[in-house]
């Protein structure tokens, strides 16, 4: 968990770790990196659902099987009424749940969070939680949001105030 009061440089730092620019850090060869910005930049808007969990399962270096992208959508509740519609017009909490099952799909082998629950609405992040509790992988997390960290397991606190 990276701690610290707004405007420290928490997105900063997280945004230079995923695209490997960060001074004295370095993600090993071969490692996938799948990073969550909370304004959906990692998105591309002009793309309906489905071609962005599409897209997702093709960077994992899988095939795509049209069931396994219908499942994991469906997980993060993602209905089938939603998968022909482009991210673009999709509300915001609509958006964070499309990049969550994108990041699933994608499979990486380290996460990179970024206010995961901006946007969420407040009865789906038992269900995003969930599915970080699962994460086998490394995981950077920027979160303000107490009751949602106590639900996932956390290694270590870095706080950049200290």
């Amino acid at each position: 968990l990276l701690a610290g009061p707004n405007g420290i440089g928490k997105s900063t730092l997280l945004e230079s770790l995923a695209l490997g620019t960060a001074k004295g850090a370095t993600i090993a060869n071969g490692i996938r990196v799948g990073y969550y910005r909370q304004d959906f930049s990692t998105l591309d808007f002009n793309d309906t659902v489905y071609a962005s969990l599409q897209k997702a399962m093709e960077g994992s270096g899988k095939r795509v099987v049209d069931e396994r992208v219908r499942a994991v959508a469906a997980s993060f509740l993602i209905t089938g009424e939603y998968m022909r519609t482009k991210i673009g017009a999709l509300s915001e909490g609509q958006k964070g749940m499309v990049a969550f099952a994108n990041l699933v799909l994608l499979e990486p082998g380290l996460l990179i969070l970024d206010e995961p629950t901006n946007h969420i609405n407040f009865r789906h992040i038992p269900v995003i939680a969930k599915a970080l509790s699962m994460y086998t992988g490394a995981m950077v997390l920027v979160s303000h949001v107490d009751e949602f960290v106590a639900q996932i397991r956390i290694d270590e606190v870095l706080n950049l105030d200290k």
